[in-house]
C-alpha cells in the first residue's frame, strides 16, 4: 500500500501484525512511524511499550514482539534495517529467515512489528519475498507535485508564509523532492522573508537555497553547452573540493548527456516534452530545461557525446585512463564543440 492509504488504515484503526516500511521518502516515513505510535500507546506508557532494535538475531525479534504490553492493549517494535533484508550475506542467514518464516504463519495480535528499512531492501532475498507475502508493506515513495504543493502549504501556513509554484518547481529541483531537505529549506527562506513579506519567490529560492549536486551538474553542463570551458572547470573544483569524486561527476555528466539524447530524439519525432519527462521520470522543471539545453544541438552529435562518454568510463574502469584525464577530455569535447556546426 502506499504511505497515503496506511494513513487512512490507521484512522480507521485497521492495522496489521507485521510492516515493512520502505521507500526514499525518509521524512512521511518517520511520521508515519510517530503517528503509529501517537495512535496505539497512551500517553506516559510509551517507554514501557516501545522497542527499537538494531542488529539483533531473529529470536530477540520475535522475543520482544511476543512480550505482553503494560496496561494498552499493543506494543510496538520497531526492527531497522535487519541484515537478511539487505544486500550482503548475513550471519546464519538461512537460519534467521527459517525462525522468522515459521513466527510469520502466527504473529501475536498484541503487538505491531515495523521492519524499517532506511535502505532499500534486496528484492532477490528471501527475507524480502517472505514479508511481501505474510507483511503489510507500505511504500514512501518521493511526493508528487500535487502533493508537495499541499504538504508546503501547510508546512509554510504555521510561519505565515507561502509559496508560489514556479518557486517550489525550482525549489525541489534545486534542492531535490525529500521532505527532510526540504523542510530545512523551507525555514530557512521564511527567516530570510522576515516580517516584510509572506510569499517565497523565484529569486528567493535562488538567493539562498544550497543547490543539490544534480543541479550543480545541470549547470556545469550549461555553462560547457555555452563554451565557457572556464567556468566549468572552476565548477568541477568547487564540487571536488565539497567531497564529490571525478568518477561521481562523470557518471552524472554521462547521465545528463543521456537524457540530453533521448530528449532531442524524442522532440524531433514530434513528442511533446511532458511526454519525455514521463517516460524519463524526470522532474518537470529539469525537464524544460533539458530540451531548452538541447535545442541547438543535434541528436546525432548527442548520441556520438553519449558513447563517448561510456567509452571514457570504460576506458577508466579498465585502467586504460586516468579518471581525471577522462573527465577534462569530455569537458573540453564539449565546451570547444560550441560553435562548431553540432
Amino acid at each position: 500500500m502506499k504511505w497515503n492509504e496506511f494513513y487512512k488504515a490507521l484512522g480507521a484503526g485497521k492495522l496489521a501484525p507485521v510492516y515493512l516500511f520502505t521507500g526514499p521518502e525518509e521524512y512521511v516515513k518517520r511520521e508515519a512511524l510517530e503517528a503509529m505510535k501517537a495512535k496505539l500507546l497512551p500517553p506516559g506508557l510509551e517507554a514501557l511499550n516501545d522497542a527499537t532494535l538494531e542488529g539483533v538475531t531473529a529470536q530477540q525479534i520475535t522475543d520482544a514482539a511476543e512480550t505482553m504490553p503494560m496496561m494498552c492493549e499493543k506494543r510496538i517494535v520497531t526492527v531497522r534495517d535487519w541484515a537478511p533484508l539487505l544486500q550482503a550475506k548475513s550471519k546464519n542467514e538461512d537460519g534467521e529467515v527459517a525462525w522468522m518464516q515459521k513466527w510469520l504463519d502466527n504473529p501475536p495480535t498484541s503487538c505491531a512489528l515495523v521492519f524499517y528499512m532506511r535502505q532499500e531492501p534486496d528484492g532477490r532475498k528471501k527475507m524480502t519475498g517472505l514479508l511481501k507475502k505474510k507483511a503489510e508493506v507500505v511504500s514512501f515513495d518521493l511526493l508528487s507535485d500535487s502533493e508537495l504543493a499541499r504538504w508546503s502549504a501547510g508546512r509554510l501556513k504555521p510561519l505565515g508564509k507561502k509559496i508560489s509554484n514556479k518557486a517550489l518547481s525550482t525549489l525541489t529541483y534545486m534542492a531535490g523532492q525529500e521532505l527532510t531537505r526540504l523542510s530545512g529549506e523551507l525555514d530557512k527562506l521564511a527567516a530570510y522573508l522576515g516580517d516584510e513579506r509572506s510569499e517565497i519567490t523565484e529569486a528567493d529560492v535562488t538567493a539562498i537555497v544550497s543547490p543539490s549536486l544534480e543541479y550543480n551538474v545541470f549547470e556545469l553542463l550549461n555553462s560547457l553547452l555555452a563554451g565557457d570551458v572556464q567556468k566549468a572547470q572552476q565548477t568541477i573544483n568547487s564540487l571536488l573540493q565539497g567531497g564529490q569524486t571525478t568518477m561521481g561527476l562523470l557518471a552524472m555528466l554521462t547521465r545528463q548527456v543521456r537524457q540530453l539524447a533521448h530528449m532531442k530524439t524524442a522532440l524531433d519525432a514530434g513528442k511533446p516534452v511532458q511526454a519525455v519527462q514521463e517516460q524519463l521520470k524526470l522532474h518537470p522543471y529539469a525537464a524544460k530545461q533539458t530540451a531548452r539545453q538541447c535545442a541547438r544541438l543535434s541528436a546525432n552529435w548527442l548520441t556520438g557525446l553519449y558513447e563517448g562518454c561510456v567509452a571514457s568510463d570504460y576506458a577508466v574502469k579498465s585502467g586504460r585512463l586516468r579518471d581525471r584525464d577522462a573527465l577534462d577530455a569530455l569537458i573540453f569535447k564539449i565546451g570547444l564543440a560550441q560553435g562548431q556546426g553540432r
